[in-house]
């Protein structure tokens, strides 16, 4: 479960650096290296090189087939956040990819939509979760040169907890530059 948070969040984040036309051999799916390649073509917004962190909490977690103690500790330590940060240089600023936000394992994921204008992002996708699992991950946001806010709600399904629902925000923001 941890991968498909992580994977949402790093795929937003990926997907922000886009002007929206990803689907470029035009067969209907975008997949992750036509974001990518879409990502190197620029767009209205660039994220700025330097030290970022970025934020992953939830505001709703539901698990209807793990029992209730064990539901309170994981929305314990989901509700207090996942925080990561990481270096972004000008070259990976200027071309952003997967690796860079930590979004190794999402080569399991089929993008339904991506479309992004001015700094308004939205992202569907569905994404193998493993063990027979899927992964419905929806965002919603704006982002800057320095900063993003995403909204996400996702929902795995075919787990053995049952139908697993998260929700919440995932923010980045740059904080400085890059230690030496």
């Amino acid at each position: 479960m941890r991968t498909i948070i992580a994977a949402s969040a790093c795929l937003a984040l990926l997907a922000a650096c886009s002007d929206g036309g990803a689907d470029t051999d035009g067969d209907g799916e975008i997949t992750q290296e036509e974001m990518v390649a879409e990502a190197a073509s620029g767009g209205d917004v660039k994220l700025r090189p330097g030290q970022w962190e970025h934020t992953v909490e939830f505001t709703e977690l539901d698990m209807p087939g793990v029992p209730a103690n064990m539901q309170d500790m994981v929305k314990q330590q989901m509700g207090s956040g996942i925080t990561t940060t990481t270096c972004m240089t000008e070259e990976e600023a200027n071309r952003p990819n997967a690796d860079f936000f930590g979004g190794e394992g999402n080569d399991d994921c089929t993008y339904e939509e991506f479309d992004r204008s001015g700094n308004k992002m939205t992202l569907r996708m569905t994404c193998d979760a493993g063990q027979g699992g899927t992964a419905k991950v929806a965002m919603d946001g704006e982002f800057a040169a320095d900063s993003f806010t995403l909204t996400m709600d996702n929902k795995v399904t075919g787990t053995q907890a049952g139908d697993v629902t998260m929700k919440g925000t995932v923010t980045g923001k740059r904080i400085g530059d890059c230690p030496a």
